[in-house]
């Protein structure tokens, strides 16, 4: 299955894919979002970014998907500036994302086939393309049989696999989480954070906002530590809260 679900596999760390530049943001009441950050990603990178809550982790994640704009600085993906980019032209962006969270819900009233459907259409891919992409998506998050069920019929971690499968069935370069195993049991979050890595050797680049510190010492990837709206750490295969 990770063979063929993506077309092309990308080669990983091979150029920047994300950065910012001086970034700062501050919202109208005085309260700091981010201050002066600067820092790059690469292609293929998969990074969590950790922090209390108020550190800075939402705004970052808000200002990669554009739903902010950086009040000073600017803001790099794929060598296209977010900064200057029109508002009219964040749709046509967002599909380069992938994009999990709780808050995103499935429609109860539709089937998961449909469900996925949704942002195919959207993206304005064929029928075949999305005949043959949604089977591929499900087959990749393990839930192929449940493609003509109904949301209300699955457990809390089946949903969630199904929000990952809706996030990347248009093949994303990035695919951007936020707090995913909140909600979730041990059980549930591990084979969560299992599949993120399992995409994430597909090429894709992952980011993940959380404050999960037992699967972010497991896992072992790239960690950003931040502190009131900074960078307070960087480090490669490092665990929660290491800040060399």
């Amino acid at each position: 299955m990770k063979q063929i679900y993506l077309k092309q596999t990308r080669l990983k760390g091979m150029r920047i894919l994300i950065l910012f530049q001086n970034v700062s943001k501050t919202y109208p009441n005085h309260e700091i979002g981010l201050k002066n950050v600067s820092l790059e990603i690469k292609d293929g990178d998969f990074v969590f970014l950790v922090g209390k809550t108020g550190s800075g982790k939402s705004t970052f994640i808000n200002l990669l998907t554009g739903e902010l704009k950086p009040t000073s600085g600017d803001i790099l993906v794929n060598s296209l500036s977010l900064t200057n980019l029109p508002q009219k032209d964040f749709p046509y962006y967002r599909r380069l994302l992938g994009i999990v969270n709780n808050e995103c819900l499935l429609i109860d009233h539709k089937t998961i086939y449909q469900n996925l459907e949704i942002p195919m259409l959207a993206a304005g891919h064929s029928g075949k393309t999305i005949r043959q992409s949604i089977p591929l998506a499900l087959g990749l998050v393990g839930m192929t049989k449940k493609m003509n069920e109904y949301p209300p019929n699955l457990s809390g971690g089946e949903t969630f696999k199904i929000l990952m499968a809706r996030a990347v069935v248009n093949n994303p370069q990035i695919i951007i989480a936020d707090e995913p195993t909140a909600h979730l049991d041990y059980e549930s979050a591990l084979d969560i954070m299992s599949l993120f890595s399992e995409i994430n050797r597909l090429g894709i680049t992952v980011i993940i906002a959380t404050h999960a510190k037992e699967f972010v010492d497991i896992m072992k990837k790239r960690v950003i530590t931040m502190q009131n709206g900074k960078i307070l750490g960087d480090v490669s295969k490092g665990k929660y809260g290491w800040i060399i």
